[in-house]
């Protein structure tokens, strides 16, 4: 549906807004009026020292610059501008859904180890998801929307103050825009962008909700296992205590058989070099005396030498038959030692077995939360750029005024100024007179920057040869007498903007000005 002039409500935003202490006075035609000679005269260049001749006010006119408000839900709505060849572009990427819904029926049919195969797969679409490659992407034009956020921001404030003129006005011409077709892209842009959060955390749930029901399935596999090889390990434990006692009997039986065999050994051996260290110890004392009494004791001296021969060949006898005998103790005690770790060794090999099973089902456990948050993570970055497009059009959107849809006329002020058969021309856009300083006046006025910075390229439009006579026949210079502008720039007076001197220094200038015109 394209609109024109005659199809929509047309609504008319004040040019003058008073600040009071609760909301915003809007001020009448004659304030405009007189607000409009004030503001015009106070940029005109006047006489000075390098200049022969100051400018003179040509023209003086109230434009309209249209709008077109449209909504596009029940409370929200979009600006229109019919004059700017502007448009809003929005790039949508829609997740290729075929590829994730394949992928979930694969995973809910997997089991086991399988399941982390298809987690790794969801978690590589996932992935190009985000990156923007399993993705359509989708490019929304909007035409002629305004995408200037201060200008919508800054407009709010005037939509809710709708007024009448009665003061001579030109609307700028316009195009008809499509402004139905506008609002049916940002609608459907909105749904795809609902239905794909949507669908984003319907994924999210459902690879969750088989995590959890894996989860459960092989946690009662590897309970199972474990349950087998806690069995396995009591059966196992009571078998090797059994065996080690028996090994123990045995070899308790292997050193007492040792101990029968050398101990009676070197007890013999003890005992004969016991009696011979005695018979050393005799003949030495035999010898001793037989010296005292001067005998010869050579044969004596002799039997001692070999005595201590056969002493020391018992001794070492004896120091063989304990090595023996020790050797033989350690090959025993290291022989069950070696038979008796063996047998502890079968309980740790399932216990080191059944850790490893725990091991793994922990392991597994992990990998697959460690895939799901990296899915849940791609998706919910894929997730943020979507609601990114969202605040996109947000951010240029405005709730609907009482005033409701329809096209509303931004008031401007158009100077132009001659001199010396040289021009030139201005435009002021929408005022807010607020409260002044403690030295200067009591009110000052305040260009709105927002619809300022927007609509400065507007008196490109309004300096063309084709407005030329309507803007001559709508001069508010020509059209407003004196007197009525007088009443007007006392008006501001009272309310502290100019001195009642700065009245009549304006409104004799512009008096000459009148003439010349």
């Amino acid at each position: 549906m394209r609109f024109s002039e005659s199809s929509l409500k047309k609504s008319y935003l004040p040019f003058l807004l008073r600040k009071t202490a609760e909301s915003y006075q809007k001020l009448g035609d004659d304030e405009v009026a007189g607000f409009a000679v004030y503001w015009s005269e106070s940029e005109r260049k006047k006489p000075g020292i390098l200049r022969r001749r100051g400018e003179r006010i040509k023209n003086i006119a109230l434009i309209f610059y249209p709008v077109l408000l449209t909504s596009y839900s029940s409370g929200s709505a979009v600006l229109i501008d019919p004059l700017r060849k502007s448009k809003l572009v929005v790039t949508l990427n829609v997740v290729k859904k075929e590829l994730v819904d394949s992928a979930l029926v694969e995973l809910a049919a997997s089991s086991g180890k399988s399941f982390l195969d298809v987690m790794v797969k969801i978690d590589k679409i996932t992935e190009g998801v985000a990156s923007g490659k399993n993705v359509v992407k989708e490019v929304v034009e909007l035409e002629n929307v305004v995408s200037n956020p201060s200008f919508v921001n800054d407009l709010k404030t005037l939509l809710n103050y709708t007024t009448t003129y009665s003061l001579p006005y030109i609307e700028i011409p316009w195009v008809s825009v499509n402004y139905a077709e506008v609002s049916e892209k940002i609608r459907k842009t909105l749904n795809v962008i609902n239905d794909l959060v949507n669908y984003v955390s319907d994924v999210v749930g459902k690879v969750n909700e088989l995590l959890d029901n894996w989860k459960v399935s092989v946690q009662k596999e590897y309970e199972k296992k474990i349950a087998v090889l806690d069995q396995k390990i009591k059966e196992v434990r009571e078998e090797v205590l059994k065996n080690v006692e028996e090994l123990r009997k045995k070899k308790e039986e292997e050193l007492a058989g040792l101990r029968d065999r050398y101990v009676p050994s070197m007890e013999a051996i003890e005992k004969r070099i016991k009696e011979t260290q005695d018979s050393v110890k005799k003949l030495e004392e035999e010898i001793e005396k037989a010296k005292s009494y001067g005998k010869d004791v050579s044969d004596m001296r002799k039997r001692l030498s070999e005595l201590k021969k056969t002493l020391e060949s018992l001794e070492k006898e004896l120091e063989s038959e304990k090595t023996k005998y020790e050797n033989e103790v350690k090959r025993v005690e290291k022989k069950f030692e070696e038979l008796m770790e063996a047998e502890n060794n079968k309980v740790k090999a399932i216990l080191q077995e059944r850790e490893a099973l725990q091991h793994e089902f922990d392991s597994i456990i992990q990998e697959a939360n460690k895939r799901s948050d990296k899915i849940r993570s791609n998706l919910q970055e894929y997730r943020e750029g979507l609601i990114k497009v969202e605040k996109e059009i947000e951010g240029v959107s405005l709730s609907i005024p009482s005033g409701g849809e329809g096209l509303y006329m931004i008031p401007l002020i158009y100077t132009s100024y001659v001199s010396n058969g040289s021009s030139r021309s201005i435009i002021t856009t929408p005022v807010i007179l607020e409260s002044g300083g403690w030295l200067g006046p009591k009110i000052r006025p305040v260009v709105v920057e927002g619809l300022s910075k927007y609509l400065s390229w507007s008196k490109d439009l309004i300096d063309k040869e084709e407005m030329r006579s309507e803007l001559e026949a709508k001069n508010l210079l020509t059209s407003i007498s004196l007197e009525r502008i007088e009443v007007s720039l006392m008006r501001f007076a009272d309310m502290g903007l100019l001195s009642k001197d700065e009245v009549k220094e304006i409104v004799n200038s512009v008096g000459e000005q009148k003439k010349m015109s």
